[in-house]
């Protein structure tokens, strides 16, 4: 690295420290210039009323049930536009929960594999969980029943390998179309609960990665995928999640690591190399997404064993800082934006947090929710 370069990045990291306690407290998106072209597409999306802007937003638990991707889904589409709900994924057949607002049931058999567990064998995705099927196997999608927002569709995406799967008992006429290398469906009549079957070609079993569902409409869809217990270590097995983020044409990814790469005792953990774990998710994103924006989130603070006040989160974030600035991104800094070290008792007490000084409760997760979306936006009104 130039010597001149260097000390560029040295004092853009210093400027990122010194603004950490202005801006992030307050509720800042460090390093806003990274979002430029976002925001672009977003004020485009505005005044012109046409086009949709594409978020992909992936994590951990904190993302997986959707309380805090779910609300920032819920406030941007109110003020942008519906473009219909986006990914979502059977986790109850990967035995795993997932968002209230979309339902799923299945009968027969079914394997999975997840980024947990056994991803060294099986081809994984952005979501980090593939489901493979039997003759059999049949699942239920049903986004009417727990619906908040208008979640009724005319076109789904299947992320499916080696065959597909096709709806039964339809309202109106539908269309499938092999469009590169997946299936994509369009109804004639807006859906709201379909069951699928399996679609055999050849002898090899479908696999499904998940489901993308759009209205047609101009408006933001929001992607919210998340491996609960995951850290960047596990996400960095899934083979194929930088193509697949390609596929689902994203503008923007936010990025939500860093409590399971810090749980751990003091004496273990590196900064640094979850810092470069970071990195090489970046590069990879990157490569296939060369003009993505790309925010990241920081760890929320917690306590270890529900005993120890988390002494790793700080130097977490400190590392993510040094990285937005080499690196060039944005952070929104919730680690100091919910009051730093012990915060999270805070948020206990308040209802906010649950038991484990770890998670949140659905309300906690719904403020976190509109803590970022308010954040984006005060830069989006501003600039």
């Amino acid at each position: 690295m130039g010597r001149n370069l260097l000390i560029a990045i040295t004092l853009i990291v210093s400027s990122f420290s010194e603004s950490m306690v202005e801006k992030a407290s307050s509720n800042w998106i460090v390093n806003p210039g990274a979002l430029t072209t976002f925001f672009d597409q977003l004020q485009h999306l505005q005044s012109e009323k046409e086009g949709i802007v594409s978020i992909v937003h992936i994590g951990d638990s904190h993302v997986q049930a959707d309380f805090f991707s779910g609300t920032v889904r819920k406030n941007l589409q109110n003020r942008f536009g519906n473009a219909g709900r986006g990914f979502v994924f059977p986790y109850k057949i990967a035995m795993s929960g997932g968002a209230l607002d979309v339902r799923f049931r299945y009968s027969g058999n079914w394997q999975y594999c997840n980024i947990m567990r056994n991803a060294d064998v099986c081809n994984l995705g952005a979501a980090g969980f593939t489901l493979t099927s039997s003759p059999n196997s049949t699942f239920v999608l049903d986004v009417i029943s727990k619906a908040e927002t208008d979640a009724a569709f005319n076109k789904i995406t299947l992320l499916d390998y080696y065959g597909s799967f096709l709806p039964s008992q339809v309202i109106g006429d539908f269309e499938p179309q092999r469009v590169n290398d997946r299936t994509v469906i369009y109804f004639d009549e807006f859906q709201d609960s379909l069951e699928f079957k399996p679609l055999y070609e050849g002898n090899m079993r479908p696999e499904l990665q998940g489901l993308v569902l759009e209205n047609g409409l101009p408006g933001v869809l929001y992607h919210a995928m998340g491996v609960n217990g995951s850290s960047t270590t596990q996400y960095l097995k899934s083979n194929g999640f930088e193509k697949q983020i390609r596929e689902l044409s994203a503008d923007l990814v936010i990025i939500s690591f860093g409590t399971n790469d810090s749980y751990v005792p003091t004496g273990n953990f590196s900064a640094q190399r979850v810092k470069e774990r970071y990195r090489t998710l970046i590069t990879r994103l990157r490569t296939e997404n060369p003009s993505i924006s790309i925010l990241l989130t920081t760890p929320p603070d917690h306590y270890y064993k529900r005993k120890y006040s988390s002494k790793n989160v700080p130097k977490l974030v400190d590392a993510l800082y040094e990285l937005a600035a080499e690196e060039g991104v944005a952070i929104w800094d919730f680690y100091h934006v919910m009051g730093g070290e012990n915060s999270i008792l805070t948020w206990k007490s308040e209802g906010n947090a649950r038991g484990d000084l770890v998670h949140f409760t659905q309300e906690g997760y719904i403020k976190q929710g509109n803590l970022l979306y308010e954040a984006l936006m005060g830069h989006f009104t501003t600039r």
